[in-house]
């Protein structure tokens, strides 16, 4: 990277360190960084696709911590994983042909849905655990909600909410289990924008320096202010970017 490029590129590992810091516990990161990356100069399909090649390093990361901590259902996280690739790799398909600015819209109030439904009722410890057809129905979601993923990204929020919702996990263990799915649809999408040519690489790998750094920092610090304190700001964080979304 030579002039300006160098710059941009030192300018993505700060952007990185921030968004892995904080995408590492409540997700949407890419809502960020997307939007930098186009004023810096990105083209805006280079960006999303670059973006989420950023994404595998706060999964990475992410998931070493919490998986030490015993924060990931893999029995659960496996099947999950499964079915939002399958609705990853539909909706990377799609980049090239859909408006993001219509999926922004969907994603926020849907987005603010789960958060109204994840009020409700929390869970609790020792209680019963969720029927077959809870399940069932939460399984389902994943599919569009990988689509949504593949799509553009965003879709960590999505997955906390259906496991807080439909398998009754804490937020801590709702975020540790999440990453495994993240981490393969991930993967998967960027098998497609791969191929497409859409990736920038060198300014990816600043993004994924960046993130590991950010999201090793994010996630101890996170498992060390508990759960309560992951909740409070995950909310905050989450609604603020729905309706961001949704009105800009």
């Amino acid at each position: 990277m030579m002039g300006h490029e160098w710059l941009t590129g030192v300018g993505l590992i700060f952007l990185g360190i921030i968004t892995g810091f904080v995408g590492t516990n409540t997700g949407g990161s890419v809502f960020l960084t997307v939007p930098v990356m186009i004023w810096l100069g990105i083209a805006p399909q280079s960006s999303i696709a670059t973006a989420r090649l950023a994404s595998v390093g706060t999964m990475v990361a992410g998931l070493r911590h919490f998986h030490n901590q015993g924060k990931v259902d893999y029995a659960l996280a496996f099947p999950a994983a499964v079915l939002g690739l399958v609705g990853a790799l539909a909706g990377a398909s799609l980049l090239l042909q859909i408006d993001p600015a219509l999926l922004h819209k969907v994603i926020g109030g849907l987005t603010l849905l789960l958060v109204a439904l994840s009020l409700i009722k929390k869970p609790r410890s020792g209680e019963t655990p969720p029927s077959a057809i809870r399940r069932l129905f939460g399984y389902i979601l994943f599919i569009p909600v990988g689509m949504i993923g593949g799509l553009f990204g965003g879709q960590a929020k999505l997955s906390t909410y259906l496991f807080i919702i439909f398998f009754r996990k804490t937020i801590s263990e709702s975020v540790g289990t999440r990453k495994v799915g993240g981490l393969v649809l991930s993967v998967g999408s960027l098998l497609i924008f791969g191929v497409s040519g859409i990736i920038d690489w060198q300014y990816g790998c600043c993004l994924i320096i960046g993130t590991l750094l950010g999201a090793n920092a994010g996630a101890k610090f996170a498992l060390k202010k508990g759960d309560q304190w992951m909740e409070a700001v995950f909310n905050l964080v989450v609604v603020a970017l729905a309706l961001r979304m949704l009105f800009w």
